[in-house]
């Protein structure tokens, strides 16, 4: 087999798992929804949605694509680059403005996992490194430790416990991403539409504007994500070996931030290998090591220098397993959801790891037993599991945001204690939230029967597989809407890709 059947072959593997999920998404996405209103349970509802009106909305999107590809024909190209450059900036304005007056209007302190990752860095630079010892925070979820060491590193100049300026960096990562996706688009040769369609369907991203408040990796794990992912595209397009460098420090920063974001690491690794038997560039074959490598030892690094500074060794914390038997759990109806098990049976066997892990295994094995043994069960769980996270529209964002309203209330009559407190507002928010999730998944449909064609560049479809990939360990992992997220954001350059090579 020569080497043009193999990347044909592996761009035909894109394309139709691709579009299997984006149609199975488009579909339900039309249909229904699934709904969270603020301060209620974590337990997303199955509610009908109203296919008119995505319908409706779809058909002035696409009637927007032929008025640029109208206007594309018709201005001369200073005129073309004079109004790209104006949307672009008011995008990013308009994304930074919406950031900064969320975290500004809304002060909510962390809680939970938040509050373990900026205390447990103020408590380090303190001298107390309680949440180290086994069975506390970081003995259970030592890769946690990644994203606290970063921002001990903020607090060394900021001051302890100020979760205001890690949310500052969220917002103009943001904006950051933003410039990011349109930097790719560039780089992907996109058209004058395409961009414009982009910037204007970003401006639109609710839930990239409401996680600027979530003191966490989410929006730093698709700042480093998308910036590896740019240096992988500009490399593709120029070879310099400089751009080679910023993939492996994008990649460690993402890792460090986000474990999940192995996902877009594999994704690197499988595309490296097709480049590699296509173009011969045995290079990036060593960047994709050097980045696992450097992921290795930074988070071995770090946890040898908080033995180091606290005297208290190493755990290697809950057993990965813990998150796939959880993801194969359903509680009163939620599929595969967050349900604190994994903590009880850890602390249940004395923080011992192997007896955990056994277990877990033991939950596994029953639950695919059950599965094998009814099949209609088996469709029915996967199918509200993959529903219930891909086929939110606000991803959560609004949901944990509202926490901790009693001690500190949204001021009356503002657009805050609307969103949170009455469910008409908030169904507007949701509403627009849920059109726009159907543009993006017909877009990303499109994108994959019709983008990756036969001068596509390797690296050109790595967010593509990036989303392939997430979509498969939402199937297996413990579940949230929350996780999505990311995943969705890195839709948005590519939905827009899709709506004007369907042209």
């Amino acid at each position: 087999m020569n080497t043009e059947k193999i990347q044909s072959l592996a761009y035909g593997v894109i394309r139709t798992v691709g579009a299997g999920i984006f149609l199975y998404l488009t579909y339900y996405s039309l249909r229904y929804s699934q709904y969270m209103f603020p301060q209620t349970r974590e337990f997303p509802i199955d509610m009908k949605d109203d296919p008119v009106r995505n319908i409706l909305a779809a058909g002035i999107l696409c009637a927007l694509v032929f008025l640029l590809l109208w206007l594309e024909k018709k201005l001369t190209e200073r005129s073309r680059i004079c109004v790209e450059h104006v949307v672009l900036v008011l995008s990013l304005l308009w994304i930074a403005c919406c950031s900064f007056w969320w975290i500004s209007t809304l002060d909510r302190v962390p809680e939970g996992d938040q509050a373990f990752v900026y205390g447990g860095a103020s408590y380090f630079l303190e001298g107390n490194f309680v949440f180290l010892e086994k069975g506390s925070y970081c003995g259970t979820h030592p890769y946690q430790l990644g994203l606290i060491a970063l921002v001990e590193l903020l607090f060394l100049a900021v001051g302890t416990y100020n979760y205001y300026a890690y949310e500052i960096i969220c917002a103009v990562m943001a904006v950051g991403i933003v410039l990011l996706g349109y930097g790719l688009l560039r780089e992907f040769a996109a058209s004058f539409g395409m961009k414009i369609l982009y910037c204007a369907l970003m401006m639109g991203c609710i839930p990239l504007v409401c996680y600027t408040s979530w003191v966490y990796g989410d929006i730093p794990s698709i700042f480093f994500t998308m910036l590896a992912a740019w240096f992988a595209a500009r490399w593709s397009s120029c070879g310099k070996k400089r751009y080679l460098a910023g993939i492996v420090l994008g990649v460690v920063m993402a890792m460090l931030v986000r474990r999940t974001s192995m996902v877009f690491l594999i994704a690197l690794g499988l595309l490296a290998i097709v480049c590699i038997i296509r173009c011969r560039k045995w290079q990036i074959g060593m960047t994709v090591f050097l980045a696992v490598l450097c992921s290795f030892l930074a988070y071995q690094g770090i946890y040898k220098m908080y033995e180091i500074r606290s005297g208290i060794a190493h755990y290697e914390g809950l057993p990965t397993n813990s998150w796939i038997a959880m993801g194969l759990m359903e509680q009163e109806g939620r599929c595969g959801w967050y349900n604190n098990m994994e903590l009880s049976v850890f602390y249940s066997v004395e923080n011992d790891r192997e007896a955990a892990k056994a277990i877990m295994d033991g939950y596994i094995e029953e639950r695919l037993d059950t599965f094998k043994a009814d099949p209609a069960y088996a469709r029915w769980f996967f199918k509200h599991k993959i529903l219930s996270q891909w086929n939110a529209p606000l991803y959560q964002s609004v949901y944990f945001s509202a926490k901790d309203l009693e001690r500190n209330p949204p001021e009356p009559g503002s657009f805050l204690e609307g969103l949170y407190l009455m469910p008409e507002v908030h169904d507007k928010v949701f509403g627009f939230a849920d059109i726009l999730q159907f543009l993006i998944y017909f877009g990303m449909l499109l994108y994959y029967l019709f983008a990756i064609r036969k001068d596509t560049r390797p690296f050109d479809c790595l967010l593509a597989v990036t989303i392939i990939g997430g979509f498969f360990l939402s199937i297996i992992w413990e579940a949230k809407a929350r996780y999505i997220f990311p995943y969705y954001v890195m839709m948005y350059p590519l939905a827009a890709m899709g709506y004007f090579r369907a042209e």
